[in-house]
Parts: C-alpha cells; structure tokens; sequence
C-alpha cells in the first residue's frame, strides 16, 4: 500500500515543483525589469491617449459633416419653395395677391356714341 502511494505522490511532487518553478521564473524575470513593465505601460497610455484624440477629432468632423449636409438641404428645400411660388404666381403666406382687373382685355373699349 506504502508503495502506491509513493507512486501517485512523486509525480505529483513532481508536476508541484514545476509548476511553481515556472510561475517563480515569470515573476523573477518581471521583478529584474520593473523600469521596463513601467515604460511599457507609460508607452501604451500614450498611444492610447492619441488614439481617443483622433477618435474625438474624428466624431466631431463626422457630426459637422451631417450639420453642414443638413444645413444644405435646409437651403435648397427653401429655395425649391419658393421656386414653386414663383410658378404659381402666388406671394407668401399673408401676403395678398395682386389684384387682377375686371375688364376684359380681349374686349375692346366701347366707343362714345353720338
């Protein structure tokens, strides 16, 4: 019995050794080159900071786009109104047509009569 469990706790001493000597390696070598983790670190928040600015730059060149297509098409339906109008011979809203005469202008004047 004493000899099957020799069996099963070596190999498992075995991997546990490892195990540990590998996770001590990735720590060790990180704690030799801290300058190094922290440079790192700086170099990625700067890289990240021009990243959010050009994003930033980007949106609000983006929205005066849509503002600026909005404000064109806001002046070329006001023009087409009052294009319409114009054909219709109509003036703006409270504004009175001129008026039109009465007579008929195909009939011609009557003339005095003796």
């Amino acid at each position: 019995m004493r000899e099957k469990a020799k069996r099963l706790i070596v190999p498992s001493f075995a991997a546990l050794v490892i195990a540990v000597a590998s996770g001590t390696h990735a720590v060790a070598v990180e704690m030799t080159r801290p300058f190094e983790a922290l440079e790192g670190a700086r170099r990625d928040r700067i890289e990240l900071d021009k990243r959010m600015k050009r994003d930033a730059a980007e949106q609000r060149r983006r929205e005066e786009d849509v503002k600026a297509q909005q404000e064109a098409q806001r002046k070329r339906d006001a023009a087409a109104a009052k294009a319409a109008q114009a054909a219709r011979g109509t003036s703006g809203p409270g504004k009175s047509a001129p008026a039109q005469s009465t007579a008929d202008p195909f009939k011609s004047t009557p003339e005095p009569t003796n």
